[in-house]
């Protein structure tokens, strides 16, 4: 029999302390309904596959049109495949970390430039289980493809339903692609890291309610299909970094936390700025602010974007593939 014990899964145990959420369960099967879950209304699934889909057969004549079943790629694709009215609408990767993000940066503008190395991933982990995806906290549209949230905007939607590229396809080559995109990289020291300034010497802070209306202005030209937007209730607090004139230059938002699971969203990068590190950055202290007290900080990131691919798996984040799927 397959453990479904929330506390065995992290998909579960995100949607379990949603607001309004509502449980099915079965022997081996288990289903959290739980509206506007990172945007979407999502059906969160785990368990043994038939079990699954009988359970699941259920729960959708139960919840309305715009519920979507989510979870491990596997068992999605496997689900669907016993139900026919379902297809597959989009692949991702769930990713995530156990521990502290140490960020470590190399010489100003040398070719050493464009590296953060890992602070270590949850032991027996292998970081290459799945396809890492992109835009920072996103899935599948309700048109079968794969958005997000991201490190820099623009770029090419996987068609939903397709497999994307293996782990070794996305991340062939994606430091270069990284360093290039303007994601990671810059000049600030180890110690500068530790005393909490970023490159070129600016320090990510948690801004101010007052500061919001500049992120709205931030995101819109940088990333307007985020999913994090200031002023949404699931939103909590926004994180930035400001240049030495004061503009804000890049930001990332706590959103979708649960007690026990820190949730990131909304990283964007001013395109002025991309190319300066500071979108792994301002991830670094997002995710370092959300860990204490929690097992893990955690994302969705979309398969094509293999710059924000190389950014959170340089700061240690451990991947997981997932999918969501959608009525025909």
């Amino acid at each position: 029999m397959i453990d479904i014990a929330p506390d065995r899964d992290p998909l579960v145990r995100w949607a379990l302390p949603a607001p309004g959420a509502r449980v099915w369960r079965r022997p081996e099967a288990v289903v959290v309904a739980c509206a506007a879950l990172s945007r979407w209304d999502r059906l969160v699934i785990n368990g043994e596959p038939e079990a699954v889909a009988g359970l699941l057969r259920q729960v959708l004549a139960e919840t309305g049109e715009t519920f979507r079943p989510f979870g491990t790629e596997e068992l999605v694709t496997e689900v669907v495949a016993r139900i026919p009215e379902l297809e597959v609408s989009a692949t991702f990767a769930w990713m995530e970390t156990t521990e502290p993000v140490k960020r470590a940066r190399t010489g100003a503008d040398g070719p050493g430039r464009g590296r953060a190395h890992a602070g270590g991933s949850e032991s027996g982990r292998s970081r290459g289980d799945g396809s890492e995806s992109g835009r920072a906290c996103g899935d599948g549209s309700d048109r079968g493809r794969a958005r997000g949230d991201g490190l820099e905007s623009g770029g090419a939607h996987a068609a939903g339903g397709a497999v994307q590229a293996n782990a070794a396809e996305v991340l062939e080559g994606s430091a270069t692609q990284a360093d290039e995109a303007g994601v990671v990289g810059g000049s600030a020291t180890e110690a500068d890291e530790r005393a909490g300034t970023g490159a070129a010497g600016l320090r990510p802070v948690w801004l101010g309610k007052q500061e919001w209306p500049e992120v709205t202005a931030l995101i819109r030209e940088a990333y307007p299909e985020s999913y994090a937007w200031p002023g949404d209730p699931a939103v909590r607090r926004w994180a930035g970094i400001r240049g030495l004139d004061g503009e804000l230059l890049t930001v990332a938002a706590e959103a979708w936390s649960t007690p026990e699971i820190g949730f990131m969203s909304g990283v964007a990068t001013r395109p002025a700025a991309r190319g300066r590190g500071l979108g792994a950055d301002i991830c670094a202290f997002v995710a370092d602010e959300l860990l204490p007290g929690r097992e893990r900080v955690a994302l969705l990131v979309d398969y094509w974007n293999t710059a924000a691919v190389a950014t959170y798996t340089g700061l240690g984040f451990a991947t997981r593939r997932v999918a969501a799927a959608r009525r025909r």
